[in-house]
């Protein structure tokens, strides 16, 4: 048995004591299993529907995407209670616009965040006994066009966390500070993320990468190092110690499509190069295609899967959620092979 691994402790939860089925989600472009999921969830809830997201738009054309929103006003019309809470930004896409309006109209209940905060979560709590949650937004790229990784879990421990987590936002309450203990695998740690907590993403990460025996597989829309003294920085540190130590560690990024601003693809190339010179494999996803996944196996049998990116405004700002699970093999081995699938299709640095 490894030493105890970092476990997250919120208004009191959890270890893998009562029954958990935990459910991959492996989205790809066309390969829609994100939206097929969530929309069988939402026609299936009987009492509630709980949803958080970085983004949600209705489109005037006719999309898929819009059968989503459908099947909550559907929802909403038998007797399910839905609730919705968006990010808020300064200049609001007309699409979102549409989305908040629609929602409203059919009797749901939808309020944008705090300004003062991001909301970059994508979490989804049915009926008190399972969560969804991951990287997807409620876009048409994010749905049909991207590398997504999501987690169905059903668990009522597991729900009432993030259902807790959910009414404090609702509410505006986000200085609510969590506490850390300790546990041995196997465990479920939650990662509901409040803005400038007790960065729960990074010391979960940092202690599953330092205790790193054998393999590191992480995938990331962004990962960025920084040339200040950033508490960030601890995660490219231990990548690099653990590559030094004998671990294998594999990095595969976004590498910026044409249409991003000039500098995520700057920012990618400058860090996957040190990584590289570190003794650190680094690729990038192949162009044509959106990696927007976020997840970290060590060991083949210890998993984070998140909404949020490992650079410092998603770390130690944002409004995230997330999920780490250790002593977990089934369910490592299936996100290695995802990860063995699209590190065989990414290009070295350039």
């Amino acid at each position: 048995m490894r030493s105890p691994a970092i476990f997250f402790l919120f208004l009191g939860l959890i270890a893998l004591g009562e029954p958990v089925s935990v459910t991959p989600i492996l989205s790809i472009p066309q390969v829609p299993r994100y939206f097929e999921w969530v929309l069988g969830a939402i026609e299936n809830a009987e009492e509630e529907i709980l949803i958080m997201l970085s983004d949600c738009r209705r489109y005037a054309r006719p999309s898929k995407v819009n059968a989503l929103l459908d099947a909550l006003a559907e929802a909403a019309g038998r007797g399910v209670q839905v609730k919705v809470l968006l990010e808020r930004r300064d200049e609001i896409p007309p699409e979102e616009e549409a989305a908040f309006a629609y929602l409203e109209k059919n009797g749901i209940e939808v309020r944008w965040d705090d300004p003062e905060s991001t909301l970059h979560a994508k979490l989804l709590v049915f009926d008190r006994t399972e969560v969804v949650l991951g990287s997807t937004p409620w876009t048409y790229n994010g749905l049909f066009e991207s590398v997504q990784v999501d987690l169905a879990v059903r668990s009522p421990t597991a729900a009432q966390t993030f259902r807790r987590f959910f009414g404090f936002l609702w509410e505006g309450r986000y200085r609510v500070e969590p506490r850390l203990g300790e546990a041995e695998a196997p465990a479920l740690i939650p990662l509901p993320e409040f803005p400038e907590g007790e960065a729960l993403h990074l010391e979960v990460a940092a202690r599953l990468l330092e205790e790193a025996r054998k393999e590191i597989d992480l995938c990331l829309y962004m990962l960025r190092r920084y040339p200040w003294d950033s508490p960030v920085n601890r995660l490219t540190d231990a990548l690099i110690s653990a590559a030094a130590r004998g671990v294998r560690v594999r990095v595969l990024l976004e590498g910026g499509e044409s249409w991003m601003e000039p500098a995520f693809a700057s920012d990618a190339r400058e860090v996957a190069t040190y990584l590289l010179l570190h003794g650190v494999e680094a690729r990038f996803d192949p162009p044509g295609s959106t990696l927007h996944a976020k997840f970290l196996v060590v060991d083949g049998e210890d998993l984070l899967v998140s909404s949020a990116n490992w650079a410092y405004y998603s770390l130690i700002k944002n409004v995230e959620a997330g999920v780490a699970l250790l002593g977990t093999p089934a369910l490592g081995s299936i996100l290695v092979d995802f990860f063995e699938a699209l590190w065989a299709q990414a290009r070295p640095l350039p």
